[in-house]
């Protein structure tokens, strides 16, 4: 070999060098994030799945290399700061799409919801349904920072031993505090729908919808859902979303209310058929819902307006992890003259998943929000459906007004 060539070989083999190592091309089946990490020279950060193990990522010189074997067209990571953290803090923790290729992160280590993934085509359809929320949640600036100092106020003063009426106190300024960021949500939601019918084919508007669900009808829900693809639907969320649906069939006019035999606040047996040939307002609340509470006073004016004439009420409060609190919002509002039951919510302690859905009467009615109230006529048909993607109060007044007109 002439000596040229071997220069040239030599100024070859050095340029390639200083590139870095050359990687290896993606194997079908998996995905490959190559990260960069602004802020963190050496060190850890964390994959994680709750309530799976947390997998360990080495950092070296500010960079790392996440492949794994992806099972789906569209996956999803965690990457945390805290291998054990325990809630969603957006600036030690973010979620990523991802898709069977290979992508790159830019991960700012101080703040990871200022971090950006690239080579992800449903990562980039968020991104453009973030960005038509955020310009909406600017306008809206002086209610956040708001919003957030009542619940700044809350934390400190549950940390600092606060009694329970002063927590109950700050509970309705936060109420208040919501109620200022209603239009935003209410906007924000509009437009999400719109994406979501403008982009069926996105992976985004799968998961999109399943919070969409409480503010729109089976009819309209169902035929998003037919226009989706369907190896989404095979996925993750999306695997729920069509039972989902179907639920929005339970709990409206029209449907036999949904049964149930437990216990009431008295620990005396309680089931649907005891209220046979009486109307019957189903009333889901919680203690810690201040509009439940706030509503009361008028289901009171309700109740002895028309139970002479017919008219039970029957409380189902998603209080099951905190007995106490509800048997002292039953006594406090002075709500105790109609029936108290508890909804039957249980939770597997390891997997935190819920456990025995049959004995949850809110899986019964489909209820998404808090309040929700439900009318069911003597034949045991729900007529009425108030809150929870129904009526409105209003509503609700008419439909008693006349069942009960003298």
């Amino acid at each position: 070999m002439k000596l040229t060539n071997i220069i040239k070989l030599f100024i070859i083999t050095l340029i390639i060098s200083s590139c870095g190592e050359k990687q290896k091309p993606l194997e079908e089946g998996m995905y490959r994030i190559n990260g960069t990490v602004n802020g963190l020279e050496n060190g850890d950060i964390y994959l994680t799945n709750f309530p799976n193990p947390t997998d360990t990522i080495k950092v070296v010189k500010g960079k790392f290399t996440l492949e794994k074997e992806l099972k789906e067209v569209v996956g999803k990571v965690n990457l945390t700061k805290d291998a054990s953290i325990k809630y969603m803090d957006s600036k030690l923790m973010i979620s990523f799409f991802i898709e069977p290729s290979i992508m790159t992160l830019d991960l700012n280590y101080e703040d990871f919801s200022k971090s950006k993934l690239m080579g992800s085509k449903t990562q980039d359809e968020q991104y453009q349904l973030d960005e038509i929320r955020s310009k909406i949640a600017a306008n809206y600036k002086a209610e956040q920072d708001a919003f957030e100092t009542v619940r700044k106020k809350y934390d400190d003063a549950t940390k600092a031993g606060a009694s329970e009426e002063e927590l109950e106190a700050i509970k309705y300024e936060d109420n208040e505090a919501r109620g200022k960021l209603a239009p935003m949500w209410e906007e924000q939601g509009k437009v999400t729908l719109q994406f979501i019918k403008d982009n069926p084919k996105s992976f985004v508007s799968v998961q999109s919808l399943m919070f969409q669900l409480g503010h729109i009808q089976y009819d309209e829900a169902k035929a998003i859902l037919d226009q989706f693809n369907p190896a989404h639907l095979k996925i993750g969320i999306g695997a729920r979303l069509a039972k989902d649906i179907e639920d929005m069939r339970k709990g409206i006019p029209g449907a036999l209310a949904g049964n149930f035999n437990t216990v009431d606040i008295n620990g005396s047996p309680l089931k649907l058929e005891d209220f046979k040939d009486k109307y019957l307002l189903i009333d889901f609340w919680a203690s810690w819902c201040v509009p439940c509470r706030k509503g009361n006073p008028h289901l009171i004016s309700l109740f002895e307006k028309y139970n002479q004439k017919g008219l039970e009420i029957l409380g189902v409060s998603d209080d099951d992890r905190d007995h106490d609190k509800w048997r002292k919002a039953v006594e406090k509002d002075q709500i105790g003259i109609w029936h108290h039951v508890l909804r039957g919510l249980e939770y597997d302690p390891e997997t935190r998943r819920q456990i025995n859905k049959h004995k949850d009467i809110s899986n019964g009615y489909n209820i998404s929000s808090l309040p929700t109230k439900i009318l069911v006529n003597p034949d045991g048909v729900i007529i009425g459906r108030y809150g929870g993607g129904g009526g409105t109060d209003d509503d609700m007044d008419r439909d008693l007004a006349k069942l009960f007109i003298e």
